[in-house]
This record gives structure tokens, sequence and C-alpha cells, in this order.
């Protein structure tokens, strides 16, 4: 009797702190490249492809996520917004309530005004009772001053109430911290109004996209005086909280089979870290590496200062349908393991295609995007099987054989109902 092959699955944070210039935040596709690459120094080839064709097959498992702020998951925005609509149903009742109140204000406020101006009148006329008529005119003002506090209050209300700028709050909140996303799926749950205020409670992270204008020199770079340089716009990210601090400090998490190329590669980088637990400047230590294009001219460097082993329990790796799943990466969805009409989806389309390639050939390719909530067809499901990575070379034919679209995203569990 042939003994069933066990998976044992371990899971790794790495965390990175950022050197300089942002030009775009890696994916979960970028990153398996990356830790494909590094594993050339611990696993022979043989070993490495065995594993890449292993992913493929879905012999193999490997999960992965995003690079993200530390400590920060990626909003799950629609979900939220789904989830708050019985709430926002309740805020357009009460602010019906206040637009009718401000009408009546508006009323009392010409009124108001109305009788200042009689009443100002009035003195000019009769000069024998200017203080009884100033007693008067101060009430008068008294009142409209009450009344504008008032309708001021109302507005601002309003606007607290407003689900346009509720959505608009949401929108901004790219990243939350990890340890206040269960509460914040949580407002979900109240059928009490919801106000601006209480989203801004939770801590989050903003991405800002700025560019900056380049020139390339297409004349020194072919050597042919008279080319016109050439001028393009480079994106420039950047991560910050509430308060305006930039986040300097990132992570990715992996969650794969032990013993395989990327779980050795991480070993082995965990234990090569020059990490001086007593130092502070961390960005002095570390293993450097480069997640991104521009390397060269100091774009998207960062320096790894520490890998952590998390925990791996069995109930986080059964799957039942009443549960939802956070996707941490970029996931190429095997939807007969989907259930599309109760999972909310972002979907990203990919061009794969470089201008070099035949129009014939494949070049789209769609994925489900970060910050998704998934829910799963039946109880059970293998998480890893949730995704899949496909063969590269019929996409782009530059590619070997064995090269994978690498779609097998990092879940997480969420505890909402």
């Amino acid at each position: 009797m042939i003994d069933k092959k066990v998976d044992v699955m371990i899971r790794y944070e790495v965390k990175l702190n950022n050197l300089g210039k942002i030009t775009t935040l890696p994916d979960s596709q970028r990153l398996f490249g990356f830790l494909i690459n590094n594993s050339k120094k611990y696993c022979n080839e043989e070993d490495i492809s065995s594993f890449v064709r292993g992913v493929r097959q879905q012999e193999q498992k490997c999960m992965i996520s995003n690079l993200l702020p530390g400590g920060y998951y990626p909003t799950p925005k629609e979900f939220i917004m789904q989830n708050l609509q019985g709430r926002l149903n309740k805020n357009q009742e009460e602010i019906k309530k206040l637009e009718e109140r401000q009408r009546e204000l508006r009323q009392e406020s010409e009124e108001s005004i109305k009788k200042i101006i009689e009443k100002n009148k009035a003195k000019k006329l009769n000069k024998y009772h200017k203080k009884e008529l100033d007693k008067e005119i101060q009430s008068c003002k008294s009142q409209l001053e009450k009344i504008k506090a008032d309708f001021n209050n109302n507005s601002k209300l309003i606007n607290s109430l407003s689900s346009k700028n509720i959505y608009e709050t949401v929108k901004k909140m790219d990243f939350i911290e990890q340890n206040q996303l269960k509460d914040l799926l949580k407002l979900g749950e109240s059928r009490d109004e919801i106000r601006v205020d209480d989203l801004l409670k939770f801590k989050y992270i903003k991405k800002n996209r700025t560019f900056i204008q380049k020139f390339r020199l297409e004349n020194q770079i072919k050597q042919l005086p008279g080319i016109p340089n050439v001028a393009y716009s480079l994106p420039i990210l950047s991560f910050e909280n509430q308060a305006g601090d930039l986040q300097r400090q990132f992570s990715f998490f992996v969650e794969v089979n032990k013993e395989t190329c990327i779980s050795k590669t991480l070993e082995a980088m965990k234990e090569n870290l020059d990490f001086d637990k007593n130092t502070k400047d961390i960005s002095k230590c570390g293993i450097p590496c480069f997640l991104g294009g521009k390397g060269s001219s100091g774009y998207n460097e960062y320096s790894i200062y520490n890998i952590e082993k998390l925990s791996v329990d069995e109930d986080s790796l059964k799957t039942s349908i009443s549960e939802s799943y956070l996707n941490m990466g970029m996931l190429l969805p095997n939807f007969d393991k989907i259930d599309v009409e109760k999972s909310v989806l972002d979907i990203y389309t990919s061009d794969r295609k470089p201008f070099e390639i035949e129009y014939e050939v494949l070049k789209v390719i769609s994925f489900i995007n970060v910050g998704s909530v998934i829910k799963l067809r039946r109880d059970k499901i293998d998480l890893f099987k949730v995704g899949k990575s496909i063969d590269n070379s019929k996409y782009n034919p530059m590619y070997k054989k064995n090269a994978i679209v690498f779609g097998n995203s990092y879940l997480v569990k969420l505890e909402v109902n």
C-alpha cells in the first residue's frame, strides 16, 4: 500500500524597508519571479524547473501576495460599500429630514432678516423708542446667529451622512491596518446611520501617484546623431497615513510546500540576514534588492530586513462556503471553485503582448485584483486550487516553455458574516 503524500505548508512574511522612490508596487507575479531568480543561489536548475512545472500542474503549492505596506491589508472597498448599504439607506432617510429642516431654517432666516430691516427703518423714524428697538434688533440678530449655527451644523451632518462622501472616504483607504480590518467589516452589521467620522477612526494608508518628466537620450543610446530625444512621464508612488507620514516599511506573504526551492531560498535568506537587533537603523542592514524597473536609476530599491515564519493552524486550511476570503495578490481564477454571484470581484485585464509579437497570438489575461472578496462554491476546497498558474509561452513565444504566468494568490480568511 502506497502512503498518501501529506502536504506540509509553511508561511512566511518577508519584511522590507524602502530605500528610495517607487514607480510601481510589485505584485505577486513579480515577487514569484524574484524568489525564483534568487533560488538559483541555493537550488540547482533541475529542482527549480521541477518546482515551476509543479506549480503550473498544481502538484506543488505556492501562494504569494502583492507587496503591501507593513502591518496593513488591502482594503476590500466594494465589499465594504455593499455591506454598508443598509446603513446608507438609513442615512438617506435622515438626510431627507435634515434637508426639510434646512428649508425651514432658510425661511426663518429670511423672516429674521426682514424683521431686522423693518426695525432699522422704524428706528430712523421713531427716535423716542430707539432703545427698545435696539434691543429688539439685537434679539433678532441673536436669533439669526442661532439659525445660522443650526444651518451650518445640519450642513456638516448632511455631508457626514452623504453616501458620496462616505464612498470617497472608503475610496482613499487603500490599505487598512491588519488588526482593524475585522472591526471595519463589522460596520455593516449595525442598522444605525453611519458617518464619515466612523470611518476616519480607522488607521489606513493612502496611495498617491504623481509624475515627473524624464528624457530618453535616443541619439546617445543608438549612437545616431540627429535623432530627437524622447520625453516621457514617470509615475512616482508614495504611501502615507492620515497624518501624512510616509510609509517606508513593506512586506509580502508566502505560503508554500516545505522543502521546495522557494522555502529553501527563504530559509537560506533568513539565516543569511545580517540584522543587528540592537540597531535602530534597519536601512543599513539586510538584503538589498530591486523590485521593479528603473533599478539602474535608483528606483524601486528595497532592503529585506526580516523574514518571519507564521504559524499554520489546521483551522486556517479548512475551507467552507460560509466563509469569505480576501485576495492579497493577482489571482488567475479557477471559476469552478468560486461562487461568482456571492463574491465581490474586481477584474484586472493585463495585456501580455509585446510589440514584436504578431496579432494572432493570444495576448489578454484577466486576473482577480487585490482587495477582492471571494466566496467558494463548496466546502473543503484547497485554497491553492482557487487560483492557477498557466504556461506563458503561448502568450509570449519569447519565453521558455517552462515559464509560467503565476496566478496563485495568497488568500486570507475574513471574520465576517
